[in-house]
């Protein structure tokens, strides 16, 4: 959820800011703390945070599973993104089977293990 709300703030950091490319003109909008300075600020804090959580996830977990849980943000920044008034993002077919195949594949990563009864000692 962190990552997905850092990841919706920086992209509305970007749509309010000069572009990056007039880097002078960037910086003073980020000094003068223009319009989305604030939502850069919150975005980048958000990533340093959730380097917080992945670090103590990774404690807990294994990596295959811990990465996995992290495709579900683009599940998540992806309906938001559609659903948030004036973005301009478009649902999509494509899009929405791409999530199909994101959910699947993390329901196949936490499947259950399937144990095989052990053969009795012949003995």
């Amino acid at each position: 959820m962190l990552v997905s709300a850092a990841q919706l703030s920086l992209r509305e950091a970007m749509m309010a800011l000069p572009p990056v490319s007039d880097v002078m003109t960037f910086i003073s909008a980020l000094w003068h703390f223009a319009s989305g300075t604030g939502a850069l600020v919150l975005g980048l804090m958000g990533y340093v945070a959730s380097m917080g959580c992945w670090y103590l996830a990774l404690h807990r977990m294994a990596l295959s599973k811990a990465y996995a849980l992290l495709s579900l943000s683009y599940i998540l920044v992806w309906a938001v993104a559609i659903l948030l008034p004036g973005w301009g993002e478009r649902f999509s077919w494509q899009g929405l089977a791409g999530v199909g195949f994101i959910i699947l594949g993390v329901l196949v990563i936490f499947r259950p293990a399937r144990h095989q009864p052990r053969e009795s000692d012949p003995s």
